[in-house]
């Protein structure tokens, strides 16, 4: 028992003494290379001496290495962090530096280090950059103070990352903070999901902004009892959804209203692009018409109050085709259809055309009486409101009935 004593005795006063004898070779060296040698002297008597030294000891022995190691180049500071990161009796202060510089040196000393304290972490989440902070996350043990820092001041890959950490612990209002975050990121969603100590209401309320795939994820944690306030969830998410669109596509129409760009190319546009509420809300803008009876307009099978619209507001036979040729109306994608409507178009004239626009637009209410689809069909609700205002019937050829395939209510 004494002798293992005199030995632990013996030990800590030759580390004393080697303390000492290193002070003196550190202000003597000044070449690189000695000093670079002296250093992993020092860090090797420091990890292997078997001792565990005082305050005292190892704060002069830390201010020592740090004094060589920031003389040298990063190189050595890289090395060295990667020696001591993991250590528990380390100088704090030395510690403290090396998580503090560049990256490279301070990753493996931010991720391993047990010297580092709460108050050390949270000041450099504070004082350094993105890169910092998610090296933290990476850490296996993180309070709640430290990560509601992290979550507040980090980018969307230090989230991540802390999210996907299971050690980290987190606030109940740092996750509402991140799920209300969350809305055009994927990825920070799933994780959210994948975790054990989100909230169910949490999970609830991502589902009206989470991606199909996430939805899937949520509705597997759920249990039976929640589906009742799902459908809920689903149902308001559908209204949402419907409100957003319309919303920015007013937006979009009333933008190129406003720098007179609200023309048939535009119009145009909007079906290439596959905009069908821009494409709706700009040619109902376009025609000066409410958008109740822009959709009684492109859902006239005949396609004649199409012409007529078109005709009225100068839109060139090729804009006429391509809105009668696509999706967005209910004529057939027949070549003869596009016939008739192109010898229509050639034989009414614009000012008839703008008599006829004038009447169905004086008779809107009647249109919006009739259902689309119950009744009268569009054409002859066309032909109905032209033989009320007593128009012309030179040139334009109107007939009574139901049309007939590529005949409608123009006689062609």
């Amino acid at each position: 028992m004494s002798s293992s004593v005199e030995a632990s005795a013996s030990v800590t006063s030759i580390s004393v003494d080697v303390l000492e004898q290193l002070a003196g070779l550190a202000e003597m060296q000044k070449g690189c290379e000695k000093r670079r040698a002296l250093l992993w002297l020092m860090t090797d008597i420091f990890l292997e001496s078997g001792v565990e030294h005082d305050a005292e000891d190892r704060d002069f022995f830390g201010e020592l290495m740090e004094e060589i190691a920031f003389s040298l180049e990063r190189q050595v500071r890289e090395e060295l962090a990667r020696k001591i990161a993991a250590e528990a009796g380390m100088p704090h202060g030395l510690i403290v530096r090396l998580a503090n510089d560049e990256i490279p040196v301070a990753r493996p000393v931010l991720e391993q280090s047990p010297v580092l304290t709460d108050d050390d972490l949270i000041d450099i989440s504070h004082n350094r950059g993105q890169d910092h902070l998610f090296t933290i996350t990476k850490r296996q043990e993180l309070s709640i103070r430290l990560s509601t820092v992290l979550a507040e001041r980090g980018n969307e890959d230090v989230v991540h990352s802390l999210l996907q950490n299971p050690t980290a612990k987190l606030s109940p209002d740092t996750i509402d903070m991140m799920a209300g975050s969350s809305q055009a990121c994927e990825r920070i969603q799933a994780a959210l999901v994948e975790r054990d100590d989100v909230p169910r209401e949490v999970l609830m309320d991502l589902l009206k902004h989470a991606s199909e795939k996430v939805r899937k994820d949520i509705k597997y944690k759920l249990t039976a009892a929640d589906e009742m306030y799902l459908d809920e969830v689903v149902d308001s998410l559908k209204s949402e959804i419907s409100i957003s669109r319309k919303s920015l596509a007013l937006e979009c129409v009333d933008a190129l209203e406003q720098r007179n760009a609200l023309n048939e190319g535009a119009i145009l546009g909007f079906l290439r692009d596959n905009k069908p509420m821009e494409f709706l809300i700009g040619l109902s803008r376009l025609l000066s018409i409410d958008v109740k009876f822009a959709l009684r307009v492109i859902g006239d099978r005949t396609g004649q109050a199409l012409v007529v619209a078109c005709r009225a507001n100068r839109i060139s036979l090729r804009g006429l085709k391509k809105i009668a040729s696509s999706r967005m109306t209910a004529m057939p994608s027949d070549p003869l259809d596009l016939l008739a409507i192109t010898k229509m178009y050639h034989r009414i004239t614009e000012e008839n055309a703008q008599s006829m626009l004038r009447a169905l637009r004086l008779r809107n209410n009647m249109l919006r009486a009739l259902p689309w689809g119950v009744g009268l069909p569009a054409s002859q609700i066309v032909m109905g409101l032209a033989e009320t205002k007593n128009l012309s019937r030179t040139g334009t050829g109107l007939t009574g009935g139901r049309p007939g395939p590529g005949e409608g209510v123009f006689k062609l």
